[in-house]
């Protein structure tokens, strides 16, 4: 299994890298997916998916065993409990490839630590 992988959209064209963030959790405990749109096109495509065409995008390796996107990945989301963040860097800043690092604004259970990533389905 990998740690990223290809999201398409429903015409089949690249839309961007999806990772699961052991931080933000279902209610079963399952991580929950983050699909980033990157600048980076997988090998022989030449154009991704307009519904990324205006959204900022963020630099990926092309790693999926061993993912870094930069810069560090931001959501911010209005919950029953409140304001709730997840920020991190995925592979950079202090958090080795294929590892996440948490910045103390999260406001999961896992703020200010590093962890694995987990392996993402490849369905």
């Amino acid at each position: 299994m990998s740690k990223a992988k290809i999201v398409r959209d429903s015409e089949g064209k690249f839309y961007g890298i999806r990772f699961n963030c052991p931080g933000c959790l279902w209610p079963d405990g399952t991580p929950i997916g983050k699909t980033i749109p990157v600048g980076w096109l997988p090998p022989g495509e030449t154009e991704a998916s307009p519904h990324v065409a205006n959204k900022p995008k963020w630099g990926f390796n092309g790693d999926f065993e061993r993912p870094v996107l930069t810069p560090s990945v931001l959501q911010d989301w209005e919950s029953s409990k409140g304001r709730r963040c997840c920020h991190s860097f995925v592979g950079c800043n202090g958090a080795q490839p294929g590892q996440i690092t948490f910045l103390g604004d999260s406001t999961h259970h896992l703020s200010g630590h590093t962890v694995d990533l987990p392996d993402v389905d490849e369905a």
